[in-house]
């Protein structure tokens, strides 16, 4: 075979290996963005609680890549719907790492901003003024105080229970909703971007997920109050960084599971830095400020400078030929 030959053979098939389902997921993102979004606002604007309305618009990007499978006849091969994908030897160990990952992430992060002097360890502050108005909230219902306790006894019963809850019922719980973004997030988008690589797949998927909590936090001061624009800008930081860890479960594990765990724990555990810190800017303090971050974003980098992030590109997330141009 000539060298012409061989050249055209290798262009022709780095050109499929990076053929990518545009149509599919344009139309995944018009769906899930509308869907979520129109949630966010319209049950906002009807007087329903944030809580309420944010609940409910996570399964916009669940609902968003069932139709889209459906409408454009794609199956569903890539969605990661077993508990351990097929040939991923130690998959099974990814669930353990989104068990502990997310937790020690919150940690490292409390640590950080100690070391560096911008947050201060209030426990003990924060316990008391936690059970102060746990106190308050029971005389406000007619209900006296468990067995005569003092409210700092009160707040350290709460947390007691709490940290209890964030690492077995909460985590069940929470995963009814974080499947929700995960089987789209991760169970659509990002096996739909793998074959342009694992990294930028990731990254893109990160991104998006991000800009996806704008209405959240522009109308309602999500996660970063009384900073409705930098705290978009900081809430793609956080999922750009989260998301690399979540591709790197769910490439590993071949499953869309472990992403959907370690999501939950992330939701379930994070005020823990909350109430262990004095109060800092939203954008700068643990648990998803900057500083708080940077554990999660050195995670992040080492996953992509050691290589973790290496899909299997399965033939279901290119494009298919017969199927070009139909929605």
């Amino acid at each position: 075979m000539s060298t012409d030959t061989t050249d055209t053979v290798s262009d022709a098939s780095q050109e499929n290996a990076v053929r990518v389902n545009w149509g599919g997921i344009g139309l995944f993102l018009l769906l899930a963005f509308v869907i979520s979004w129109a949630c966010f606002i319209g049950l906002r604007a009807l007087g329903l609680p944030l809580p309420i309305y944010a609940a409910v618009g996570m399964f916009g990007p669940a609902l968003a890549a069932l139709l889209t499978r459906l409408i454009r006849r794609e199956g569903f091969a890539d969605a990661g719907l077993r508990l351990v994908g097929r040939g991923r030897r130690g998959g099974a160990w990814m669930y353990l790492a989104a068990y502990l990952v997310p937790p020690l992430l919150i940690a490292a992060g409390i640590g950080f901003v100690l070391l560096v002097g911008y947050q201060h360890w209030a426990l003990n502050e924060n316990m008391q003024k936690l059970g102060a108005s746990l106190v308050e909230s029971l005389r406000k219902a007619g209900q006296p105080v468990p067995n005569g306790m003092t409210p700092e006894q009160l707040g350290w019963t709460s947390l007691l229970a709490q940290t209890a809850a964030a690492f077995t019922v909460a985590l069940l719980i929470n995963s009814v909703f974080t499947f929700g973004e995960e089987f789209g997030w991760r169970g659509y988008l990002l096996p739909k971007l793998a074959p342009l690589g694992g990294v930028v797949a990731a990254i893109i998927t990160g991104a998006i997920w991000g800009l996806w909590h704008a209405p959240l936090i522009i109308l309602d001061g999500y996660n970063y109050p009384g900073h409705p624009a930098l705290g978009v800008l900081m809430m793609i930081v956080f999922c750009s960084a989260l998301g690399v860890i979540q591709a790197w479960l769910r490439f590993r594990s071949g499953s869309v599971w472990p992403p959907v765990l370690a999501h939950a724990a992330v939701n379930a555990q994070t005020g823990f830095a909350i109430l262990c810190l004095t109060h800092g800017d939203s954008l700068l303090s643990a648990p998803i400020g900057l500083l708080g971050l940077v554990p999660m974003i050195a995670l992040a980098i080492v996953l992509v400078v050691t290589g973790r992030l290496k899909p299997d590109v399965p033939a279901a997330a290119a494009e298919p030929r017969e199927s070009q141009g139909t929605m």
